[in-house]
């Protein structure tokens, strides 16, 4: 599989489909709100093919890698929602939710890596919800 490297400098987290978080330097000039929907949405996308690639790897069972799609369509529900948001000029509520979905991937992703690292991804996900 090739890496995919997605960047939220403002939301502060660097997403590779291969299962490393970390965080970014600052950039200058803040991202527009297309950016940051486009951005959060390849982040979505790449949770999906590191999901696949960790069940492939017999690291998570398809029950969890279920839950982990259940968590990703949520949270793509919520960046449509963000976006029919600001399409309506709200734009305080639709950075909010983009924030909060961004959050819920940056866990999701670090629960993948620790099933990578055969820790438990079932105690890593409990708390998690879409947002």
């Amino acid at each position: 599989m090739t890496m995919k490297k997605i960047t939220i400098c403002r939301i502060g987290i660097v997403l590779v489909a291969s299962g490393w978080i970390g965080s970014c330097a600052s950039t200058s000039g803040a991202p527009t709100f297309s950016q940051l929907l486009s951005t959060a949405e390849a982040a979505d996308d790449a949770i999906v093919l590191a999901a696949t690639a960790t069940l492939n790897s017999g690291a998570i069972t398809s029950a969890q890698a279920k839950k982990v799609l259940t968590i990703t369509d949520g949270v793509n529900t919520a960046l449509s929602l963000a976006n029919t948001a600001y399409a309506g000029g709200n734009t305080a509520s639709a950075t909010s939710q983009i924030v909060a979905a961004t959050a819920t991937l940056t866990t999701v992703q670090a629960c993948l890596s620790a099933a990578q690292a055969k820790a438990s991804i079932d105690t890593c996900l409990a708390p998690v919800s879409t947002p």
